[in-house]
């Protein structure tokens, strides 16, 4: 039950009130004649709510009194007067009154008049617990978080942006945020970006500009609506990103140094095989610079065009595990001498399987010689079960073979070869890695010194 303080010093009428409040269910927690009276009283019982004279005797009328009061304690009270004149309406306006009840008055009247004080304190205090809340909330977040009123002036910066955004300029609040917060795509750039709140959501990431520094930054900003569609404003929210930015760079050196080992090591082996075939020296690398090229045509995605380039550049690693003397044999070979250099696909695999590369580079090495409808080698896959890259190698492998000298022929010639694709495609080879693999020579020019 709520406790009511009166401050009346008239006591007829005060017996009168108090028999009111008690008569409508609230509990009396004192009656005094003044305003001093009342804080002591205030401290000790500490009520619900003040019901307070206008006109008491004394220093301090009731209008001075709850101004006092209010100074020390968030309490709602009620004026009570017999004036309703403009000038006393007027004071009693500058003190924040939660009411004021007019004499006489009648106890529905004090009742719901109590109650709508009562009601309206307690929704001032869930919006300050809820402000305050917020505030605590806001100031937590490591991110700069600033909010524009619908003309773009700054309203409320937290913690974070003070110290982001006020270190040279301590008053942003009411300044227009673009004095504030100046954000541009490159930071050699003078230009400046105003963030239209309109929009649902939009995100940079660039550099903020301060008088002293430039700072790498994501930038959100959401706008805040009012019920009938109108923009209020918006909630800029801007994150410092110089670690992000720093860690990504020595990411991006660690990669860098990384595939500059990959591509040396492999370099290294390319050599290495082509010192035991010296009739195929460069065999591998025109290889890989054809498949690059068909994976670029065909539209694929750049890691494809990578590995494709990659694994062209060693699909005969395996050659080294096999005598050089079968490799370099001027006449044609024999069954046998077949058949052991069909197992290169296997050995490239076994040697390349537990290194951890980026792409499948093993598993293209051993399938570079399946054929399309199931009968290359070593595995007798077909149609998809054949890696893509594994079905551009192997168009671009036969199309450098034919078109190069080799040990037991003249070169046949790159027409011969286009011939040899066309009549196996969709047998031997993926119909459309042929159909790239020949415009890419026909009709965009590419080129291989063969």
């Amino acid at each position: 039950m709520r406790n009511i303080l009166l401050v009346e010093d008239d006591r007829i009428t005060s017996r009168l009130i108090q028999k009111y409040i008690l008569d409508i269910g609230y509990n009396l927690a004192g009656a005094v004649s003044s305003g001093e009276e009342a804080t002591l009283l205030i401290e000790e019982k500490e009520p619900d709510l003040v019901l307070m004279d206008i006109n008491l005797e004394g220093q301090l009328d009731g209008i001075e009194s709850a101004k006092n009061i209010n100074s020390k304690f968030s309490l709602p009270f009620v004026y009570i007067t017999s004036s309703a004149d403009y000038s006393t309406i007027e004071r009693a306006k500058e003190s924040n009154a939660y009411g004021y009840i007019i004499k006489p008055f009648d106890k529905r009247d004090l009742r719901a008049t109590i109650e709508m004080a009562l009601l309206r304190h307690q929704m001032e205090q869930r919006i300050r617990e809820d402000e305050s809340r917020m505030s605590t909330i806001l100031n937590s977040i490591v991110d700069t978080v600033v909010v524009v009123d619908g003309d773009g002036l700054v309203t409320y910066v937290n913690a974070s942006g003070l110290r982001m955004l006020a270190k040279e300029n301590p008053s942003v609040i009411g300044k227009p945020i673009v004095e504030v917060v100046k954000i541009g795509s490159d930071a050699k750039e003078d230009d400046n970006i105003f963030f239209p709140m309109s929009m649902n959501y939009i995100e940079f990431n660039n550099y903020l500009t301060t008088p002293s520094r430039q700072i790498p930054v994501d930038f959100t900003s959401t706008p805040l609506w009012m019920d009938k569609g109108k923009l209020k404003g918006a909630v800029l929210v801007i994150r410092d990103i110089t670690q992000q930015v720093e860690y990504d760079r020595k990411i991006q050196e660690s990669m860098e140094t990384l595939s500059r080992a990959m591509y040396g090591t492999i370099e290294a082996i390319t050599k290495t095989v082509e010192t035991r075939d010296p009739y195929t020296a460069g065999h591998q690398k025109k290889v890989a610079d054809i498949a690059k090229e068909i994976a670029k045509d065909m539209g694929l995605k750049r890691d494809i065009i990578e590995s494709v380039n990659l694994a062209g550049q060693i699909h005969d690693l395996g050659k080294i595990a096999i005598p050089a003397e079968i490799l370099n044999k001027p006449g044609r070979i024999n069954e046998i001498e077949f058949a052991l250099i069909k197992t290169h696909s296997q050995m490239g695999y076994d040697i390349l399987k537990n290194i951890d590369f980026p792409w499948p580079i093993a598993d293209i090495v051993l399938q570079h010689h399946e054929k399309f409808n199931g009968t290359g080698y070593p595995n007798g896959i077909k149609e998809d079960q054949i890696l893509i890259q594994a079905r551009i190698i192997a168009v671009a492998d036969v199309l450098e073979a034919m078109a190069s000298h080799r040990p037991y022929r003249a070169a046949l010639g790159i027409d011969v070869a286009f011939e040899e694709l066309l009549k196996n495609k969709g047998i031997h080879f993926e119909p459309d890695v042929v159909d790239s693999c020949i415009r890419l020579f026909k009709e965009k020019g590419f080129k291989v010194n063969f």
